[in-house]
């Protein structure tokens, strides 16, 4: 996984500068959100060692933020294969989800915009499916 924040001190990335997503995902400002959050949580729990919350933040956000860049950028392929590839896995997704909902999840656009389900759990349930 990657790593948000710099060694010495107290700064870490957040927002775009760690998971950069296509616009049709709906994802961006939400995911800065969960960084921001997750940053907060992380400074309360280590009081004022800025340096120790970095660090945690790191290791609780740097997968999720791994998955969400390689998702997007997953759909993300160009010319006539590239949009075969975006579009045939959303209509396959919405037939079999619809066909046999106890085996099939819903399309992976639509799970990444739940907010019970992390970036790493949609990954996986994807690689599953």
């Amino acid at each position: 996984s990657p790593r948000l924040h710099r060694r010495e001190g107290g700064a870490c990335l957040v927002g775009d500068c760690i998971h950069t997503v296509k616009p049709y995902f709906g994802l961006g400002v939400n995911s800065a959100f969960e960084d921001v959050t997750m940053l907060m949580d992380c400074l309360t729990e280590c009081g004022e060692d800025a340096a120790k919350a970095c660090q945690l933040y790191t290791e609780r956000r740097a997968k999720d933020a791994f998955d969400l860049v390689r998702i997007s950028r997953s759909f993300d392929r160009p010319g006539f294969w590239g949009t075969v590839q975006f579009v045939g896995p959303i209509i396959l997704d919405s037939i079999f989800h619809k066909a046999f909902p106890a085996v099939f999840s819903p399309g992976t656009i639509r799970m990444l915009q739940n907010p019970d389900l992390t970036f790493n759990q949609v990954a996986r349930i994807k690689r599953r499916d």
